[in-house]
């Protein structure tokens, strides 16, 4: 068994330079590399003395430093908005071991089919910050869709707007630590009798994630009380499959009963 090369960067731009090395990865909370075959990898580069543990909220904007933990985000953004979104996915995800050492840059960059995380994000048209062979903010939706981005490529923050939404988060789950099958983000502006704008994702999904256009249709302009449930239910349809789906069919129709009875107790909270 070959030995791994550990890299202690103390700068950014040191880290910058590292990461462009060929078969070099990141390492941050080292959950995500305990599933992965590490046979091609040459080296890590140890990520805990970099200045990325941080939460900023200046001029509309909220930016989360890459190396901060599940837990260590919910705590920060609890004293910022208690009801902001990432407090409710993050609260629960995964066990309390887990939130203590899943790292945000790590669950951006692996993005598992089963992320608490990811929903929030692109919903709330977030943006990661990359170092590396990709310089600049790029939004995460262009991250998780195009390859290139993530080639030897650091995640050393993600951004997004401090606006004010309505929101709810559910997770398809057996039991309270389980992994959810999916998750289902709902974002919703409401003025007066009103959705006046509304974001909605479904995590789990065969192509991770699926935004759900038709119902964000359906919602602009509507009054609250012309919002039905059964309308809602219909016009879902998700492609579900992989080990953890027992019957994709039934998932596709469990997502649409649960959005519905989300979205009506959000309106008429």
């Amino acid at each position: 068994m070959k030995e791994l090369r550990w890299n202690y960067p103390k700068t950014l731009a040191d880290a910058e330079k590292l990461v462009q090395q060929e078969n070099v990865v990141p390492h941050g909370g080292g959950t995500g590399l305990l599933l992965r075959n590490l046979l091609g990898v040459d080296g890590l580069i140890e990520l805990s003395q970099l200045p990325l543990r941080y939460v900023n909220a200046a001029n509309g904007i909220i930016e989360i430093g890459s190396m901060m933990t599940y837990a260590d985000v919910a705590s920060e953004l609890q004293k910022i908005d208690p009801e902001h979104i990432l407090v409710k996915c993050l609260h629960h995800s995964a066990n309390t071991p887990l939130r203590n050492r899943i790292t945000v840059g790590g669950s951006i960059a692996m993005f598992p089919l089963w992320s608490d995380l990811m929903g929030a994000l692109l919903a709330l048209d977030a943006k990661v910050n990359l170092i590396g062979k990709n310089n600049g903010d790029f939004p995460v939706e262009d991250y998780v869709k195009d390859s290139n981005l993530r080639q030897n490529s650091l995640i050393t923050a993600v951004k997004f707007h401090n606006a004010d939404w309505r929101s709810a988060h559910y997770r398809e789950i057996r039991t309270k630590s389980d992994m959810p099958v999916f998750n289902l983000t709902v974002l919703l502006k409401v003025e007066a009798d009103k959705v006046r704008e509304s974001r909605i994702v479904v995590v789990g999904t065969v192509s991770k994630f699926t935004r759900l256009t038709a119902v964000e249709d359906y919602l602009s302009s509507r009054k609250i009380d012309e919002i039905k449930p059964a309308e809602i239910e219909k016009l879902v349809n998700l492609k579900f499959a992989g080990s953890r789906i027992d019957d994709p069919n039934y998932s596709n129709i469990k997502a649409g009963i649960e959005l519905g009875r989300i979205i009506v107790q959000m309106v008429r909270t």
